[in-house]
């Protein structure tokens, strides 16, 4: 039982590690995430309050240890978006990136499926962490999502929305290690 132990030890808080511990802590894998929006302003079928579960998965670079950088592949409510977290100099367990997509937009009686254009900030803090094959792997992560500017991409003067999320997610799927 010494490995529950340590993994229950660094679960209770993995920024109380030594930096040169907390550089060695893998983000990769499948992450069941659980959201709650946190500010919606004119985006259909979203309200405050609401709950969402998505899968996210964090694909690392680099062979082995922590990377620098982080592919993120999350699911949406109406697609998927790619994109690349970059840690946050000075800190190990924090990764911040922004994507965009393109989002459906009534104009008249038309609706544009490419009508606006969604820009979006990730942030990502790993909250847990277990012994994986001698590693130290990220094993649960808290997150928020921000969309602060949509622009409109058809010829009609639209209201166009806002929205955010705050989410927690546990690991699903362990990385495979070479």
């Amino acid at each position: 039982m010494p490995h529950r132990r340590l993994a229950a030890l660094l679960i209770l808080g993995p920024l109380a590690l030594a930096p040169s511990a907390l550089a060695h802590i893998r983000l990769a894998g499948e992450f069941t995430m659980t959201g709650r929006i946190t500010v919606d302003d004119d985006v259909p079928g979203e309200h405050v309050g609401e709950r969402v579960t998505r899968m996210w998965d964090f694909l690392a670079p680099c062979p082995t240890g922590q990377c620098r950088t982080e592919k993120l592949v999350r699911s949406r409510a109406t697609g998927e978006d790619r994109l690349t977290l970059r840690r946050k100099h000075g800190e190990f367990s924090h990764w911040v990136g922004k994507g965009s997509f393109y989002a459906p937009l009534r104009c008249g009686a038309r609706i544009y499926a490419r009508g606006e254009h969604v820009s979006f900030t990730i942030a990502v803090r790993i909250s847990g962490v277990e012994i994986v094959d001698g590693m130290p792997v990220a094993a649960s992560v808290q997150a928020s999502y921000v969309n602060g500017r949509r622009t409109n991409l058809t010829p009609c003067v639209a209201v166009l929305g806002r929205d955010a999320a705050v989410y927690t997610g546990k690991l699903v799927s362990y990385p495979v290690y070479p």
